[in-house]
C-alpha cells in the first residue's frame, strides 16, 4: 500500500468542524462524463451518441449531488474521491476498519504522487444538533492516520482516469476517546502540486456509531422505514403501453429491480413497503404478454409491437411477492393522485376513485391491507389530507417540509412523528415523514451506504437522548429512488446495531400526537398540476364517467376509475405534454362513443286537442348495450309531457317511442329532447322542435251544443206542425 520511501505528512491535530457529504462512484462517473463532454466541445475527441439509440439508463443513487464540481476542493483540483465500501458499519473494539473507493480526475490537469489517508474524529458527537452540524459541511476534521502501511499510495492520476484505493486500519491505531456516540470518518487525497508541495486535493467522509463502549447499553430507538414502490404508468385506454420504461425499470440494473433486491437484503419485519397497485397491475399485464404502441399507432388502431419485458415482469412480480411477504405491505391510493391539486380544483371524486380502485385491488388480490394516502414525497396541503380521508384512505402521510411551523415538543430535540390537524371536517391525524436523516437530506442521489450510516447514526443519537425522543422516527425513502446494486453494501448490518429497533406504523399511530394548527402548504419545489392539465382531467372525468354510466354492463366503471386516478397522478411530473396528450386522447375517445347514441324526432307537431302524441327514435350505434333515459321538456310549462320509462337498447338497435303530451293553452312552444344516463348525466346533441297547441274552450262547445239542440228542435217542431195541418199526403204535382 505504501512505500518505505514515502515521506508521510505529520499527523495533524484534532480539528473540530462539520462534515462534507461523501461522494459516490456514480456521481464521479457522471461528472467525468460531463468533463469529457466539455473537453470535446473545446475541440477534443468526443463519443457522439446515436440519437436513435436506446434511452440512457436511469440514474443510480449517489451520495452527493451529481455536480461534484460544486465542491470547493474538487472545483479547485479536479479530483473527486468516493467511499464505496465501509466495514464494519459501526466501530467495534478489536475490529479493523476497512474503507475502499475511487479517486477520479474530472479536471484537465494531471496530478502525481497521490496518496489516500484516513481521517477520524477523536471525540464523538452525542446530541442531535451536534450530529446535524457535523454531518452537513465540507471542512477538514479530526486526526489523520499517517503511519506507514495505513495509507494508500495510488500514484499519478491523469485527466479522465479513475484509480481505486483501499485502507485497512487496526482498531488500536484509531485515535478514539472510547466514549459512546457517533464519529466522523473520512478520507483525504494528498497530491504534489507544480511547486512540489503536498496539498489536499479531495475529501469524502461519513459517520460511524460507537456503542460497544457504552455501559449499560442505552435503550434502542424505534425506527419506521417507509419504502415507496412506484413508477409513472404510461398506458393507453386499450391497455397497450406507450413505451418500455417499466420494462427497463424491472430488468437487471433497473431501478425497480434494484429496489426489490434491496428489500430482499434486509431482515424480515424491518420495512413498511408502500406500493402503488397501478404498478403491480401493469407488471401483471406485462407478465401475460403486452403490446407497445405510439400515440399515432393507437389512434390508427395499429397493432404496434410486442413488448420485450414479459420474462422480466414474471420474475420481478414473483420476487416482489416473496420479499414483501416478509415485510409489512400497504397500498397507495391508485396512481398516487395529487390530492392537494385535486382538492383545490374541487375534484375530490378523482381521489375517491383512486382509493376505491385500491380497495378493490386488495379484495381481488386477497390482500388484507389498508389503503393509504401518500402523494409524491409526502407533498400535501390541508385540503388534500381532508379529501383523502373522506375518500377512505386509512393513513395520511405528510412531509415535515409541508408542516412549515412544526417544532419539537417540550424539551425534545426531535419533531413529532404524528400530528393532529383541525379541519372543517373534524380533527385529522397525519403521519409525519422526515426528509432528513442525521442532518442530511434524503434525495434521489442518496447512496445505500450513506443511508445505512446515517440511519445508524441518527438511531444512536436518539438512543443516547431517549428521554427527549419519545416518538418513533419515520424515515421515508424518496419516490423514484434507485439504490443501485444492493450486493455492494451490507444493509442488513444496520438492523443488527443495538440502538436500532425497527417497528411498524402501528407503533406510530398509537403514539401521542402533537397538535398542529397549521399551516400546511406546498414548498416551491413541489409543483401543482397546471391549469391545462387540470382542464383535461375535468373533461376526462366528465366524458368517461358519463360513458361508463351509460353502459348496461357497468363493469368498465372500475377500469375507468383506475385510468382516471392515473391521469391525476403526482408521480408523472417530468413529461407534462406526453401525459396531457394521453389524457386528451382518452377523453376524445369517450366523447366519440357518446356521440354514437342519438335521438331524433319530428321537426314540428300540431295539437288540435287537449292531448296528443308524437314519435321519437333512439339509436344505439355502439357495440355494447346501453340503458338511458329520455328527457322531453317544453319551454312553456302549460305543455306537459308524460314521463318516459328507462330504455335498454341492444348494440346497433334503433327504437321508436310514442310520447304523450297535454296542453291547457294554445300557442307555439319550443320543445327540447335530451338523453341522459340513469343517474342523470346528460350527453349527446339535443333534438329540438316546436309544438303548436290549438285549444277550443268549453263555453264554445256549450254554445255550439245549445245551437244544435235549438236547430234540431225547430226542425222537429215544424215537421210535426205540418203533419197536423196537412197530414201525410204527398204534395201534388203542379199543373203544367
Amino acid at each position: 500500500m505504501t512505500s518505505p520511501h514515502d515521506d508521510p505528512p505529520r499527523r495533524p491535530p484534532v480539528i473540530s468542524s462539520p462534515r462534507r457529504a461523501a461522494v459516490s462512484a456514480a456521481a464521479v462517473t457522471a461528472v467525468l462524463v460531463l468533463a469529457c463532454a466539455a473537453l470535446a466541445s473545446a475541440g477534443g475527441p468526443a463519443d457522439r451518441r446515436d440519437p436513435t439509440a436506446d434511452p440512457a439508463p436511469e440514474a443510480v443513487a449517489t451520495s452527493a449531488p451529481l455536480d461534484v464540481a460544486a465542491d470547493r476542493l474538487t472545483d479547485q483540483t479536479g479530483l473527486a474521491v468516493t467511499i464505496d465500501a465501509l466495514s464494519p458499519a459501526a466501530l467495534e473494539p478489536g475490529n479493523r476498519l476497512r474503507l475502499s473507493g475511487q479517486v477520479t480526475n474530472v479536471g484537465r490537469g494531471s496530478w502525481r504522487d497521490a496518496q489516500v489517508y484516513l481521517d477520524i474524529a477523536y471525540d464523538p458527537v452525542t446530541t442531535k444538533g451536534a450530529l446535524d452540524d457535523a454531518n452537513s459541511s465540507d471542512e477538514p476534521f479530526g486526526t489523520r492516520i499517517v503511519e506507514f502501511g495505513l495509507f494508500d499510495r495510488i500514484g499519478a492520476v491523469p485527466p479522465g482516469t479513475t484509480t481505486s484505493y483501499r485502507l485497512d486500519v487496526p482498531y488500536a491505531e484509531l485515535p478514539l476517546s472510547g466514549a459512546a456516540g457517533v464519529h466522523r470518518v473520512g478520507v483525504t487525497v494528498l497530491v504534489t502540486n507544480r511547486d512540489g508541495e503536498r496539498v489536499e486535493a479531495a475529501r469524502a467522509d461519513t459517520v460511524m456509531p460507537l456503542v460497544a463502549a457504552s455501559d449499560p447499553t442505552p435503550p434502542p430507538a424505534e425506527v419506521v422505514i417507509v419504502v415507496p414502490v412506484t413508477a409513472p404508468i404510461a398506458r393507453h385506454q386499450s391497455g397497450n403501453f406507450l413505451d418500455e420504461r417499466i420494462a427497463g425499470a424491472i430488468s437487471a440494473g433497473g431501478r425497480l429491480r434494484n429496489l426489490v433486491d434491496l428489500i430482499e437484503a434486509v431482515p424480515p419485519d424491518t420495512l413498511e413497503i408502500v406500493v402503488d397497485p397501478a404498478l403491480l397491475d401493469a407488471v401483471q399485464d406485462m407478465s401475460d404478454g403486452y403490446a407497445v404502441t405510439t400515440r399515432q399507432e393507437e389512434a390508427d388502431q395499429g397493432s404496434g409491437r410486442n413488448g420485450t419485458g414479459q420474462v422480466e415482469a414474471e420474475e420481478w412480480l414473483a420476487d416482489f411477492q416473496t420479499v414483501t411477504a416478509r415485510q409489512n405491505l400497504l397500498l397507495m391510493a391508485w396512481g398516487s393522485p395529487d390530492a392537494s391539486a385535486l382538492a383545490s380544483q374541487r375534484m375530490p371524486g378523482v381521489v375517491a376513485a383512486a382509493v376505491r380502485a385500491s380497495d378493490e385491488f386488495a379484495v381481488d388480490s386477497g390482500l388484507i391491507t389498508p389503503t393509504v394516502s401518500w402523494q409524491k414525497n409526502g407533498a400535501s396541503t390541508r385540503r388534500g389530507l381532508v379529501v383523502s380521508r373522506i375518500a377512505g384512505a386509512v393513513i395520511q402521510f405528510v412531509a415535515a417540509d409541508n408542516l412549515v411551523n412544526l417544532r419539537a415538543q417540550g424539551e425534545s430535540a426531535y419533531l413529532p412523528s404524528l400530528v393532529t390537524v383541525p379541519t372543517e371536517e373534524g380533527e385529522l391525524t397525519g403521519v409525519v415523514t422526515a426528509r432528513e436523516l442525521a442532518g442530511q437530506r434524503l434525495t434521489m442521489s442518496t447512496s445505500v451506504l450513506d443511508f445505512r450510516q446515517n440511519l445508524m447514526a441518527e438511531a444512536t443519537i436518539r438512543s443516547l437522548e431517549a428521554a427527549s425522543a419519545p416518538s418513533p422516527m419515520v424515515v421515508a425513502l424518496p419516490f423514484g429512488w434507485n439504490p443501485g446494486d444492493a450486493a455492494e453494501v451490507d444493509v442488513a448490518t444496520a438492523f443488527d446495531l443495538a440502538t436500532v429497533e425497527p417497528v411498524d406504523l402501528k407503533a406510530v399511530t398509537q403514539s401521542t400526537p402533537a397538535a398542529y394548527p397549521g399551516p400546511i402548504r406546498l414548498t416551491p419545489a413541489q409543483s401543482p398540476l397546471s391549469d391545462e392539465l387540470t382542464d383535461a382531467i375535468v373533461r376526462l372525468r366528465t366524458n368517461g364517467n358519463t360513458f361508463t354510466s351509460l353502459l348496461t354492463d357497468n363493469a368498465d366503471a372500475a377500469a375507468f376509475d383506475r385510468r382516471l386516478a392515473v391521469s391525476a397522478t403526482s408521480l408523472w411530473l417530468g413529461q407534462p405534454q406526453e401525459r396531457l396528450a394521453l389524457i386528451r386522447m382518452e377523453s376524445r375517445a369517450a366523447a366519440e362513443q357518446l356521440r354514437k347514441v342519438t335521438v331524433t324526432g319530428p321537426t314540428f307537431v300540431a295539437l288540435s286537442s287537449r292531448s296528443g302524441r308524437f314519435p321519437l327514435t333512439i339509436t344505439n350505434g355502439l357495440q355494447e348495450s346501453v340503458t338511458l333515459r329520455v328527457d322531453v321538456r317544453a319551454q312553456n310549462p302549460a305543455l306537459r309531457i308524460d314521463p318516459i320509462a328507462e330504455l335498454v337498447l341492444e348494440p346497433g338497435q334503433s327504437r321508436d317511442i310514442e310520447v304523450t303530451t297535454r296542453s291547457d293553452s294554445s300557442g307555439l312552444t319550443p320543445v327540447r329532447v335530451r338523453l341522459s344516463t340513469v343517474d342523470g348525466k346528460v350527453f349527446g346533441a339535443p333534438w329540438e322542435f316546436d309544438v303548436r297547441a290549438t285549444q277550443i274552450g268549453v263555453a264554445i262547445w256549450v254554445v255550439m251544443g245549445a245551437g244544435s239542440v235549438i236547430l234540431v228542435g225547430t226542425v222537429a217542431f215544424r215537421l210535426v206542425r205540418r203533419i197536423r195541418t196537412e197530414g201525410l199526403h204527398p204534395r201534388e204535382e203542379p199543373n203544367p
